[in-house]
């Protein structure tokens, strides 16, 4: 590896209220054919905020790439539209596929929400994260998913933890 690539690692959210095992399965295959050291958090199945349809599933990857942010989020773009997914979408509608860049090593990027403000709001964005790593820290908040999860007050939806089997 030259001194300019450098392995970044990087935590993406993916959610999905339209045929989610169907989406999420392939969104899981294609990460995994495109990033190394791909790990998942178990899924969690939540209601649909700020509109009514069906549950959403909703998960963490972990993975390394030594992509630059924008050139991922070209590939995680793609992976969406490939999933049915079309830009302009309406904010709260039902969606087959949603992959949220979270953390991008420990950048802090407010223009392209890195890392992802949801983290701090939402259970059902941090309590996968929570699963994967409890002891990161926050690059803002400088508090680890554990802190966050047990001290912090945020939207605590009703979640639950599901069993899929994603065996691409």
């Amino acid at each position: 590896m030259s001194a300019i690539e450098k392995n970044h690692k990087v935590y993406v959210g993916i959610g999905s209220n339209i045929n989610q095992g169907i989406h999420i399965r392939a969104c899981i295959k294609a990460l995994n054919n495109e990033f190394t050291n791909l790990e998942l958090s178990p899924t969690y199945e939540s209601s649909s905020m700020g509109f009514d349809g069906p549950n959403f599933y909703n998960l963490v990857a972990v993975f390394k790439t030594e992509y630059d942010v924008i050139k991922l989020k070209k590939i995680l773009n793609a992976i969406e539209r490939e999933n049915g997914r079309s830009l302009g979408e309406v904010k709260f509608s039902s969606r087959t596929l949603d992959i949220d860049i979270l953390y991008y090593d420990n950048l802090v990027d407010i223009d392209k929400n890195i890392p992802r403000s949801e983290i701090v709001k939402f259970d059902f964005v941090l309590r996968p994260l929570y699963d994967l790593c409890p002891a990161h820290v926050h690059p803002i908040t400088q508090k680890t998913h554990h802190t966050m999860i047990n001290n912090t007050t945020y939207e605590k939806m009703i979640i639950n933890q599901i069993d899929i089997n994603y065996e691409c």
